[in-house]
């Protein structure tokens, strides 16, 4: 008889025991069911059974970044390596956080190899920083000193570098004009008409006001600040305007802007464009599609064969990533995470885009006689001109797809791997 109870008390936990495991929605144990002298451990298993079930769902949450949900309670020592990541996870986002906001005096000293590469990230980004502030600040100089000089131009009309032309406001002749105009106009009368034109076409001028204009001329793009002066000439209101060739200075700043938003190894554009095209685009009511990328392996390369293979693995990925079409901006936005802007492409089109790519890079050439094989997970957010979702809620819900393409792969890779077993 009593080996008949103990069966049906052995039977009950296990069966509790399976259903917390397979089924932990229907689990269900009623400790009072079981012979008394089971019953403490009973509740006991049950107590366990709860801290197991609560480090899951802590754990689940954790992978998919919700570092406040599915809290376990306080007495669950289960969880609490958990709870001791989910910490360090919460001060890392902070410490992010900071650094977008420019304190680049930030460094992690926990997560064994992700210590090293953040903080020298973080380091570059801040000699970058430097690096760009002292070269925009020489610009600024650089345009301070025109500007300086703009104001000595009546007294060296004849010696400074810009274009001077003194105008008569009611006839609009050329009253006179000083070396550096004199010679544009000997090389290229119709030039020099073209640029007045182009000024009178905005109307008169205030006087000190600055005026923009562009200039094309055989292919060739200039770009002139012209200042206009009212003064009186030989008994004749005049008009002076001294323009400035400023085509070498804008195209330095385009040079650095463009400098500042490429990432160094693939020369992708980085992070930062992205977001700020992510930005424009979500302002602009446009529709398109957001491909979240994530290179398969990257760091079993790097370890196994060296971080000069994973480079390698990088650079080819991105090669098959700007095959996607001639107008997606394709960004790498972290060391082996990438996103593309597909503007005006539906999910199913992308869809089947990305499928063709995640096809090239398993068969790129490079690595067909390697000891590995590339490949890389992605998913997909599409947005239409009815969007209510934020830039972040939009990347959550590509970067969701992807860990679950993801884990679709490592299936798919360790059913092949068995199957070559046999």
């Amino acid at each position: 008889m009593i080996d008949n109870t103990l069966d049906a008390a052995i039977n009950i936990l296990f069966s509790y025991l399976r259903d917390a495991i397979y089924a932990p929605g229907k689990a269900s144990l009623t400790v009072e069911d079981l012979p008394e002298y089971l019953q403490d451990l009973g509740s006991g298993i049950k107590y366990y059974t709860k801290c197991v079930m609560e480090t899951s769902a802590f754990a689940s949450a954790l992978s998919k970044g919700a570092l406040d949900d599915a809290m376990p309670s306080r007495g669950n020592e289960i969880a609490a390596p958990l709870k001791s990541l989910q910490a360090s996870l919460k001060h890392l986002t902070w410490q992010a956080q900071q650094i977008a906001r420019g304190d680049y005096n930030q460094r992690v000293t926990f997560m064994g190899d992700f210590t090293s590469a953040f903080n020298i990230m973080v380091q570059q980004l801040a000699e970058r920083e430097q690096n760009l502030e002292n070269q925009i600040h020489q610009i600024k100089n650089k345009t301070a000193a025109l500007e300086q000089g703009n104001l000595l131009l009546t007294s060296l009309l004849h010696y400074v570098p810009q274009q001077i032309y003194v105008i008569d406001k009611m006839t609009k002749k050329v009253l006179l004009t000083n070396n550096i105009a004199a010679d544009e106009v000997i090389k290229n009368i119709s030039y020099s008409e073209e640029i007045l034109s182009l000024i009178s076409k905005h109307g008169e001028l205030e006087s000190g006001r600055e005026l923009d204009i562009v200039y094309e001329h055989d292919g060739v793009k200039r770009d002139f600040i012209v200042k206009c002066f009212f003064l009186e000439w030989h008994n004749t209101e005049a008009a002076v305007y001294v323009i400035n060739d400023i085509s070498e200075t804008r195209k330095e700043i385009a040079d650095l802007e463009e400098y500042a938003y490429r990432d160094s190894l693939t020369q992708l554009y980085n992070r930062a464009y992205g977001m700020k095209i992510l930005d424009i685009w979500l302002h602009e009511k446009r529709e398109f599609s957001l491909i979240f990328i994530d290179l398969d392996g990257l760091k079993y390369v790097n370890d196994e064969f060296g971080h000069e293979e994973g480079n390698i693995f990088i650079t080819r990925a991105c090669g098959h990533f700007r095959d996607f079409s001639d107008n997606a901006v394709v960004c790498r936005i972290g060391g082996d995470e990438f996103m593309i802007l597909a503007s005006c492409w539906s999910y199913d089109e992308a869809n089947t885009r990305m499928s063709e790519i995640t096809t090239n890079l398993r068969n790129d050439e490079y690595q067909m006689d390697k000891e590995f094989s590339y490949s890389m997970s992605f998913g997909i957010s599409s947005v239409n001109k009815n969007n209510r979702l934020s830039a972040s809620e939009i990347l959550s819900i590509a970067d969701f797809r992807m860990y679950d393409d993801k884990k679709k792969n490592k299936l798919q890779a360790k059913k092949e791997r068995e199957s070559n077993n046999y």
